[in-house]
């Protein structure tokens, strides 16, 4: 009678950590930790999306999801950036994958208004947060999130901006012009080389158009920028003629070493001589005219008067 517990007691010994390994085994495929989320972009270093000079931007980003589970994976996705950035971004609000499946989905980048993308410090850096939560019917059942630096280009577009005085430009004289540089582009740059041409004007010149070398231009009209304004002289030779002449004022950048110039036409005039040729005063024939006035101021004795004195005198003398 004692030996019927006894066997009892060894077959639950025996058979019940079967029974909970096989529970065990066939429930893991599906409560264990078996999906991931990550890039499939290399995201190691900053991504960059593209912009051109017309601040349109374009770009994406591959996001791989692998689902090692025997049933399919149903996620929804969030995208959250750090600050604000100067491009649009899209991607899918949920997405499935199938069992023992690895797919991927993009993250799509495009242009906002122009003005506003140049807003952007492209110094700084923006991170991407995706998050991606398990969904089973409802309920979270668990959520995964994967981070990356992204930011845009440097983009430089520097080029001058010549304001014209009212006054006109005579031959033999000079004027100042106002000018004004340009910054478009939506990162600090610097004048790397300044030049100035004249077209059919050899007697035209601007001194010191070389000294606004090394000038530091801050981005205009964004950023909280500096405008830049240099005042340049214009002068023009006493043997310049009457011309409109063609000036081409260049800069070179910096940052993208392109010359971008800007080109304007200007009068100058001569100055006015008188067709009349000049009266000299000839020493010689003042001095003639003098002594011939003064010889002409004797008085002049005839023939006739001289002998009627003789003759006058004769009588006198017989008497």
């Amino acid at each position: 009678m004692q030996r019927i517990p006894l066997v009892a007691l060894l077959s639950i010994l025996f058979v019940t950590p079967l029974t909970i390994c096989t529970s065990v085994h066939a429930q893991s495929p599906i409560d264990g930790p078996s999906w991931s989320i990550g890039w499939a972009t290399d995201m190691d270093s900053t991504y960059i999306v593209e912009m051109d000079i017309d601040w349109d931007a374009e770009g994406e980003i591959t996001v791989y999801v692998e689902n090692n589970r025997m049933a399919q994976l149903e996620i929804d996705l969030d995208y959250e950036f750090s600050s604000w950035v100067p491009f649009t971004f899209d991607g899918p609000d949920s997405f499935s994958v199938a069992a023992n499946a690895n797919e991927t989905f993009t993250i799509d980048f495009g242009p906002i208004d122009d003005d506003d993308a140049r807003e952007y410090n492209p110094g700084n850096t923006s991170t991407l947060t995706v998050t991606a939560e398990e969904k089973v019917g409802d309920t979270t059942a668990s959520t995964q999130e994967i981070e990356g630096d992204v930011s845009v280009p440097k983009i430089f577009d520097l080029r001058p901006e010549v304001t014209l005085p009212e006054e006109s430009l005579f031959a033999g004289s000079w004027i100042d012009i106002n000018v004004q540089i340009i910054n478009n582009g939506n990162f600090k740059d610097a004048v790397k080389e300044a030049s100035v041409q004249f077209r059919s004007c050899p007697h035209l010149s601007m001194p010191g158009v070389e000294d606004l070398s090394d000038t530091l231009v801050d981005p205009t009209n964004v950023q909280n920028g500096k405008d830049t304004f240099v005042t340049l002289r214009l002068e023009a030779s006493s043997s310049q003629p009457n011309r409109v002449c063609e000036v081409s004022l260049a800069l070179q950048s910096e940052g993208d070493d392109a010359t971008r110039s800007l080109s304007f036409e200007l009068e100058v005039k001569a100055v006015e001589q008188s067709d009349e040729p000049p009266v000299v005063e000839d020493e010689d024939q003042d001095s003639d005219m003098s002594l011939t006035e003064e010889s002409n101021s004797v008085p002049w004795i005839g023939s006739l008067e001289l002998l009627a004195i003789l003759g006058f005198v004769l009588l006198c003398r017989r008497e």
